[in-house]
């Protein structure tokens, strides 16, 4: 069982690496060219998805002085069909990482800030938990809480800000965690230049919300190290994943 978790451990984080030139190249790049007023709504979804996106990764919170530091990274396989900015662009599968610190807070919270700066995008957030049952690492002991997020993007050509909201679940075991997130997202976007196609939209704002599940694993090859992946449905099915220390 050891080796067979330590096989699937490596396995995930070659993915991580994998994945990593995604931060090379910006994903939005086509917004002043090709958005268009139809687009602006499906644009927002698929941005909002990825920013409410790898927040959680176990329903158990961290308990007063417990910290937790990783990466945490968001892909999608696809954007949503009216969205040009990506599509008209050539961009199919998109992703984003991000570094995240979180610390156990009194009263059953933890609270965690997260960022990533790209290409002329800068993404700064930020949440709370709350622990709705006693911490505890017993095996089949359920863990819940409830989880929300918040975030800013500043882009050359637009803005963005949005909520998030989810219930988690996670039963921990020696080795793994089982976890599942459900929630919503709220997403507005606003329109920074004059684009291309629809010189009328500067100032334009549009504002979306999109219901999120989220099913995942943790691996812990050691007591403090964990990965996770997780499978999430937004507008659009993706990917999770994570890597970091937790104490």
């Amino acid at each position: 069982m050891d080796n067979f978790i330590k096989k699937l451990f490596y396995s995930f984080l070659g993915l991580i690496i994998i994945a990593a030139p995604l931060r090379a190249a910006d994903p939005f790049a086509g917004f002043q060219q090709f958005v268009d007023r139809p687009s602006l709504k499906p644009f927002a979804r698929d941005l909002g998805g990825l920013l409410g996106a790898a927040t959680f990764h176990n329903g158990r919170n961290l308990g007063f002085s417990g910290f937790d530091v990783g990466i945490r990274g968001a892909y999608r396989f696809s954007s949503e069909a009216g969205n040009r900015v990506l599509r008209d662009k050539g961009v199919k599968a998109y992703g984003l990482p991000w570094v995240q610190a979180e610390i156990g807070l009194p009263f059953a919270l933890d609270g965690y800030i997260r960022g990533v700066t790209f290409q002329g995008t800068t993404i700064s957030g930020g949440g709370l938990r709350y622990g709705i049952t006693k911490k505890s690492d017993s095996e089949w002991h359920p863990q819940i809480l409830v989880s929300w997020s918040g975030h800013s993007v500043s882009h050359r050509h637009f803005s963005a800000t949005h909520v998030g909201a989810n219930l988690v679940v996670s039963f921990n075991f020696k080795k793994i965690a089982p976890y599942f997130g459900g929630g919503v997202d709220r997403t507005r976007l606003v329109v920074k230049t004059t684009p291309v196609r629809d010189a009328s939209l500067v100032d334009e704002s549009a504002t979306v919300n999109v219901p999120r599940a989220t099913l995942g694993l943790t691996i812990r090859p050691k007591p403090y190290l964990y990965l996770n992946l997780a499978a999430t449905f937004t507008n659009r099915a993706g990917l999770d994943s994570g890597i970091g220390i937790r104490f």
